[in-house]
């Protein structure tokens, strides 16, 4: 190994290293603070920069267990210094004087190598102490951040947890909200369809009633047709009763006149004659007068008879209209209310499930 001088010394110990640290975060090119050579760069990864460089065996050499490195040299030469001042021999301008005074100096260094070496046990000591509680506080802290971790996950459970909870509650509150206003919505339909059943019923009442005036109003119009057609026969009878009366006194007549014909001059023959052929034209004159009079009350009465049947027959169509339309009317709303009582049935059961679990829960 080539023993060579210290460095020369240039500044405080501290501005070397501030001035080193500095050039190697800007990037720069940093040297080292004791031995000037050129450090290099902080790995990419990152990492604490060191002013010195990197402790090799085959540089200096050991110090008992311990390789001596540019820290450990720059360290004993700030501590040469502190002791003898800024004018102590450790430069290569002041060999001369290190040779002059070596033999002095060696005496005085008994005591100091002394006390660097308890001083080194002291630093040995407190670095491996110092160690030894970093390893343990690193281990309390790598527990203490697991235990933060479980508790974190622990807590993130309990809040998903209760989250869940109050969405199930904001849920149920709201199907509830839901079931209730379906309930009022199922009760007011019930209520309607009562009063739609009712209404139903009374427009049923009031068809029915209808349906009775029209029945009794059409038994009025056949009871008075029939009326009509036996007054028709009665006419019809007495015409021909008249017009056979009317025959028979014709004839009556002529045989009156036939045999007063006989009775009479001759002379007075074509009076009698012009006489009877009056009469017999006055007796068919009345004939077709009650002829007449008989075919237009058999018309009449015909005509009144057509007119009672339409009237009969255009009471009973609307009539059985409205009727058609008032069964299809009850029909739907009985549709309506059987849908109702099935909602109303489906409500309860709902309603009773829900109690018994409900139940089931609290127990």
């Amino acid at each position: 190994m080539e023993t060579v001088g210290p460095p020369i010394r240039r500044g405080s110990r501290e501005e070397r290293r501030e001035a080193t640290v500095r050039a190697l975060a800007a990037g720069d090119e940093a040297g080292c603070a004791y031995c000037g050579q050129p450090l290099p760069p902080i790995p990419r990864q990152g990492g604490r920069p060191t002013p010195y460089c990197p402790a090799d065996p085959e540089r200096y050499g050991r110090w008992g267990a311990k390789v001596v490195t540019c820290a450990m040299l720059d360290e004993q030469r700030e501590i040469w210094v502190t002791v003898y001042g800024p004018d102590q021999p450790m430069t290569q301008l002041d060999t001369r004087a290190l040779d002059e005074k070596l033999g002095s100096a060696l005496s005085a260094l008994d005591p100091l190598h002394a006390e660097l070496s308890a001083l080194r046990t002291h630093v040995t000591d407190q670095t491996a102490a110092a160690l030894k509680a970093r390893e343990e506080a690193e281990a309390a802290r790598d527990e203490a951040l697991e235990q933060a971790r479980v508790a974190n996950g622990e807590r993130a459970h309990a809040v998903a947890a209760a989250e869940e909870a109050r969405a199930a509650e904001e849920a149920a509150r709201k199907q509830s909200e839901v079931d209730r206003e379906e309930r009022d919505a199922a009760l007011a339909n019930a209520a309607t369809a009562r009063k739609a059943q009712e209404a139903a019923l009374a427009v049923r009442d009031e068809a029915e009633n209808n349906r009775q005036r029209a029945l009794e109003q059409a038994a009025a119009a056949h009871d008075r047709v029939t009326a009509l057609q036996r007054e028709i026969s009665a006419l019809r009878a007495t015409a021909v009763e008249d017009l056979e009366q009317a025959r028979r006194t014709a004839a009556e007549a002529q045989q009156e006149l036939r045999a007063s014909l006989t009775a009479e001059h001759e002379s007075r023959m074509w009076e009698q004659e012009q006489r009877l052929r009056e009469q017999a034209a006055e007796a068919d004159e009345r004939v077709r007068g009650v002829q007449s009079a008989a075919d237009q009350r058999v018309a009449e009465s015909a005509a009144q008879l057509s007119q009672a049947t339409k009237i009969y027959a255009e009471t009973l169509a609307p009539l059985h209209a409205e009727l058609g339309e008032l069964r299809a009317r009850v029909s739907a709303q009985q549709a309506e209310i059987d849908e109702l009582q099935r909602l109303r049935e489906a409500e309860k059961a709902e309603q009773a499930e829900e109690t018994e679990q409900s139940e089931d829960g609290g127990a």
